[in-house]
């Protein structure tokens, strides 16, 4: 045989060894509660309950929590699946039954069966999430998932990395340490990517298709507030870290960034089914304020006007609401009145808006090659938008909202009673109260007032006054110089 064919049959045997040779791989085994307290039950049926996430097993501070709406949804909230009853796929989803056939909740189900795991922030800081692992066989996992901001603030978008707890402090996962964000297939994302270049169930970050979108074969109607397109985030992915770019305009061109729970706007919606814990038919929104008369209800009235985005306000001849056309119209006073008298239209929270919903893939490869290879984490950043200029309190003598302008001298309080009012000086407090540009004693208004009067006097010269109002006081007024006290 020729040296050159012997290293050829050498190498292919190599070859074969390596190929035979069993490879290190990992998979989630479970979620680690060890930084979690659940609810304790007993759970009522519609009611929302949190797994409080804790920033450390030490359980003292929490950022956030992921809940579940009590049904077919159940506590915990978030399960791994490594084997689905149909596909054979691997996901992380929520826990619960399939409220079609009551089976064990599995990666398959059928769209809208509540399927998201929801991570809600409750302050604008990291909200981490465990988990368990161990070796096995490689593990692509699909993520279905909302993020929900229940914060006091708006936020911008959100950052995700995958990392390690190591002697409590976060340590970011490396390239080419087993653990990434991949593909459908399990390629990692070893350059950036984004969600534009990817099918929607392999990296997006939408919003309700019912808010804005195109019908399609999981959609038999468009969503309200436009026909044809999702709001929605660019999203963009390597193999450690996911963040968001621009959120879509159609989104921000109505409500700005991304609202926070308590923010978003109020709707009137149609129970078609008698039931009002199932979806209904958002059918119109307040454009203005809403003013909240009882808040476990969610009914008040709007002080602005109800305007809706569908083609005709109402239900049509066959009692099915409008398809929307994206352009905004007022409701007409009197369906206003006849909604209010039917009881299946309820005003409520257009929560939706708050909440998105995000689809990614997690591969576990080689988990040896971990710090913890037992655990590993993932790391939510919210990224809060500008908190709010304060407003104006025409009572106190302070400059709330730094515009140079204090009280009533502030044009956003011309319209508060206490303004429009004359108000007399108080010769004594510091205060501007009349608003002439003279305070205390430099008021005219003040002569013979409260020790207010000509500086130099044996008794003014030692009242501890600034009586002419000329910013000196006694002795250090230039009308005490004369005066024998002083000398």
């Amino acid at each position: 045989m020729k040296p050159s064919q012997l290293f050829k049959n050498l190498s292919a045997l190599a070859g074969l060894a390596l190929l035979a040779a069993p490879a290190n791989a990992g998979v989630i085994t479970g979620w680690d509660m060890s930084n979690v307290t659940v609810a304790p039950p007993p759970y009522e049926d519609f009611v929302t309950y949190p797994s409080t996430l804790y920033t450390s097993a030490a359980k003292t501070a929490t950022n956030g929590a992921i809940t579940w709406k009590e049904g077919d949804v159940q506590a915990p909230g978030m399960k791994i699946v490594n084997l689905d009853d149909v596909t054979g796929e691997k996901c992380i989803m929520t826990t619960g039954y399939n409220p079609l056939d009551f089976s064990n909740k599995m990666c398959s189900d059928p769209l809208q069966s509540s399927k998201r795991w929801k991570v809600k922030g409750t302050k604008n800081d990291v909200i981490d999430v465990y988990f368990s692992a161990t070796t096995g066989t490689t593990s692509i996992y699909r993520s279905l998932q909302k993020l929900t901001d229940g914060t006091d603030l708006k936020w911008k978008g959100f950052r995700a990395e995958l990392g390690f707890m190591v002697n409590g402090a976060f340590v970011k996962s490396k390239v080419g340490d087993g653990l990434g964000f991949s593909t459908i297939r399990g390629a990692y994302y070893t350059k950036l990517t984004a969600s534009s270049t990817q099918t929607a169930e392999t990296l997006s970050a939408l919003f309700a298709q019912g808010l804005a979108g195109p019908a399609d074969k999981y959609h038999p109607a468009t969503g309200y507030f436009d026909p044809t397109t999702r709001f929605s985030y660019l999203l963009y992915a390597l193999e450690d870290e996911i963040y968001t770019g621009a959120i879509s305009a159609n989104y921000y061109n109505l409500f700005g960034d991304w609202n926070n729970a308590s923010s978003v706007p109020y709707g009137y919606f149609y129970d078609d089914d008698d039931n009002i814990n199932t979806d209904n038919t958002l059918m119109a929104n307040c454009d203005g304020t809403f003013v909240v008369t009882d808040p476990i209800m969610e009914t008040g009235y709007c002080t602005g006007t109800w305007v809706t985005y569908r083609k005709l306000p109402g239900l049509d001849a066959n009692g099915i609401a409008y398809p929307s056309d994206g352009i905004k119209k007022p409701v007409p006073l009197d369906m206003i009145a006849a909604w209010q008298a039917n009881p299946r239209y309820l005003t409520g929270l257009i929560d939706d808006l708050a909440n998105l919903g995000l689809n990614y893939y997690i591969t576990i490869g080689d988990n040896t090659k971990w710090p913890t290879p037992a655990q590993f984490v993932m790391r939510f950043y919210p990224i809060p938008a500008a908190a709010p200029a304060p407003a104006e309190i025409c009572t106190d003598g302070i400059d709330n909202d730094k515009d140079g302008k204090i009280d009533c001298a502030d044009s956003d309080c011309a319209t508060n009673p206490i303004c429009p009012a004359p108000v007399a000086e108080i010769c004594t407090d510091g205060l501007d109260n009349d608003l002439d540009g003279l305070t205390d004693c430099a008021d005219p208004n003040c002569a013979g007032i409260s020790g207010c009067g000509p500086e130099g006097l044996k008794t003014t010269c030692t009242d501890g006054i600034d009586n002419d109002g000329d910013g000196f006081t006694d002795c250090a007024d230039p009308g005490c110089a004369k005066n024998k006290l002083c000398l």
